[in-house]
């Protein structure tokens, strides 16, 4: 269950994850639940069953919807991705009579932080902390939320378990190698991410404004504050250094093609974008948010304003302008491109599909046996 079929990094989990049912499918009757009717930006295996509620974004009609949903589909487990969908389903399962594991994308305490401010933010913090502790298992993406789930949420250390995300190393690399499907400069930087406050790309334009490289910037990615960030990069005189390419349906196609990839956020789970362009042999500048970059690459940032050469990517702090900034002027040494690319391409193996997906079923299998 989850809320919609989107572009982002739990939407393509998920479908990673029901690649790799195998021999399930003739175990187990699976069933798919999308919360609201929005838009489907990808196609997801064919599974016994399709349900798209209409909760129009609304946890009490979640929890309403599914709740009818469950007594009509009687399902012994079910399993979801994203906080709504969490919250819903540590409601409706156990009523239902299903065991529940959730599968938290986020780092929850930032993720909250990062939207809401003041009653609303203390309310929802009190309410995962009470709802989550109703779930069988929590799934983790990285160790940074198991620590934050446990910790600040109160989840019990022993129901709580990291599974990293599934990566299709070879699919991305075929993807890689495609013709992209828009045109692009002869050499540039990629981005890649929904066009969001808590993606950083505010503090990447200003940090790129301050580097000045010889580069431009392609910006993969859609969302709300597009037309902000448009108004930003004009405004500092790189309208057209900076191009906004919106969703493209090839992202790696173009991803293959950069001199290396920024990451900026201010927020992560286990960052898509970084570890498919480390699948690419594309190397990586990323800001050590929480959670999951310092993991994919290896190493905590250093002081405010340094830059940490970690063992798979450079690692500035969060929010780090002036680190930001350096970080992209070094990469201009080809000969450091080139080694944290090879590197980066060893270290994505620890995460292919096959292996991770089925630590994903091994979980399920506990509570759907």
């Amino acid at each position: 269950m989850i809320n919609s079929i989107g572009s982002g990094g739990a939407e393509r989990a998920l479908g990673r994850i029901l690649d790799a049912a195998g021999d399930r499918r003739g175990r187990y009757e699976l069933h798919l639940a999308l919360l609201d009717r929005e838009p489907e930006m990808r196609a997801l295996p064919m599974l016994d069953g399709r349900h798209r509620l209409d909760a129009r974004g609304g946890l009490l009609r979640s929890v309403v919807q599914l709740r009818q949903l469950l007594r009509r589909l009687r399902p012994v487990l079910v399993v979801s991705l994203l906080v709504r969908a969490n919250m819903a389903t540590a409601l409706a399962a156990p009523a239902a009579g299903a065991r529940a594991v959730l599968c938290e994308r986020m780092h929850l305490s930032s993720h909250l932080a990062g939207r809401y401010r003041g009653a609303k933010l203390r309310a929802l913090r009190l309410l995962a902390r009470r709802l989550y502790r109703r779930a069988d298992l929590m799934l983790a993406v990285s160790e940074g939320v198991r620590r934050d789930l446990v910790e600040r949420f109160g989840m019990p250390a022993g129901r709580v378990l990291t599974i990293e995300n599934p990566y299709d190393v070879d699919r991305i690399v075929a993807g890689g190698a495609r013709a992209p499907s828009i045109a692009l400069p002869p050499a540039f930087i990629v981005a890649v991410g929904r066009l969001v406050a808590a993606k950083g790309f505010a503090l990447l334009i200003d940090a790129y404004a301050r580097a000045d490289p010889p580069l431009p910037l392609v910006v993969l990615g859609e969302g709300p504050d597009r037309a902000r960030f448009e108004a930003q990069a004009a405004a500092a005189g790189l309208g057209e250094r900076i191009r906004f390419a919106g969703f493209v349906a090839d992202p790696f196609a173009v991803m293959a093609r950069a001199e290396f990839l920024v990451s900026a956020s201010h927020n992560e789970g286990f960052p898509n974008a970084i570890a498919e362009a480390m699948a690419l042999g594309v190397p990586v500048v990323a800001t050590d948010c929480p959670s999951g970059p310092a993991e994919l690459l290896g190493s905590e940032a250093g002081a405010p304003g340094e830059v940490a050469e970690a063992p798979f990517g450079l690692v500035v702090r969060d929010g780090d302008r002036d680190g930001l900034a350096d970080a992209i002027g070094r990469m201009a040494d080809p000969g450091l491109r080139a080694r944290l690319a090879a590197a980066g391409r060893r270290r994505i193996e620890d995460f292919r599909a096959e292996r991770i997906a089925e630590r994903y079923w091994a979980a399920f299998d506990r509570f759907a046996s």
